[in-house]
């Protein structure tokens, strides 16, 4: 294992940011195993209260649909997870 000082640290962890426009954003990595497609967005809707559909999307086209179902409207029991 090779040690790095505090200072190398602090600058390899500044490294993950961007700042744009007097905002910074993280750079981060996703592993998604049900959906290895790329996205860069993902819409939520809820057609029942048992049900929420994810799409996935790139440049508005979408990549894949998530549909997650639970026994009922508490959620607290999760029956399925379809890709589609």
């Amino acid at each position: 294992m090779t040690e790095i000082t505090p200072q190398e640290f602090i600058t390899a962890d500044y490294k993950k940011f961007d700042k744009q426009n007097g905002a910074y954003s993280v750079k981060t990595t996703s592993v998604n195993s049900l959906v290895s497609e790329r996205y860069d967005e993902i819409q939520a809707t809820y057609p029942t209260t048992s049900t929420e559909v994810y799409t996935y999307k790139l440049a508005t086209v979408s990549v894949a649909v998530l549909t997650v179902t639970y026994t009922d409207d508490t959620k607290e029991v999760l029956t399925s997870v379809v890709r589609s």
